[in-house]
């Protein structure tokens, strides 16, 4: 399937889909382009909204760089991190997999979430005055948390049951 196709189906199955995805063999090459393109889409959703604000004292070619720098230099950095973190939590609580399946897990659902991130960004506009923008943002954090869990989760147990560690790159 295409990953248009794959991110579609991840909105009923993501733990199907992170199994074959596992089960087909992913590289670091692919997993890091799943998370610069979503770093990419978050950022190119929020630029318009961010060089808005500029002002005298913050002119906007400054914000667009700071907003770029952190969206494409320290984002991928702290989502590498917090897969790091959940590798480890995972371990703790006795599951079996590999930090590659951490990171398929935590980069394919930022991957997928990203249709909900510019609907959260644009959505509040077409909203009634006086509705919060936390009425789309709430429900996509939670459908993020549940994918990213769902898949975590999936890889851990299958880990766990085949007895070995994570899954293996068929794409060296």
């Amino acid at each position: 399937m295409g990953v248009l196709a794959d991110i579609a189906e991840t909105y009923i199955r993501p733990a199907r889909v992170i199994r074959r995805k596992a089960a087909r063999g992913v590289s670091e090459r692919q997993l890091l382009a799943w998370l610069m393109a979503a770093s990419l889409i978050a950022l190119l959703a929020r630029l318009p909204g961010v060089t808005a604000r500029a002002d005298e004292t913050q002119p906007r070619e400054a914000l667009a760089a700071a907003a770029i720098i952190a969206g494409l230099l320290f984002a991928p950095l702290f989502f590498y991190a917090l897969a790091a973190i959940s590798r480890l939590g995972a371990w703790l609580l006795g599951g079996r997999g590999s930090g590659q399946g951490a990171r398929l897990a935590l980069f394919w659902a930022l991957l997928a979430l990203q249709p909900l991130v510019i609907a959260a960004i644009y959505l509040p506009a077409l909203l009634p005055a006086g509705l919060p923008a936390y009425l789309v943002t709430i429900p996509a954090g939670l459908w993020f948390l549940w994918v990213w869990l769902a898949g975590l989760g999936a890889l851990e147990i299958d880990a766990a049951r085949r007895g070995r560690q994570g899954f293996t790159d068929n794409r060296s």
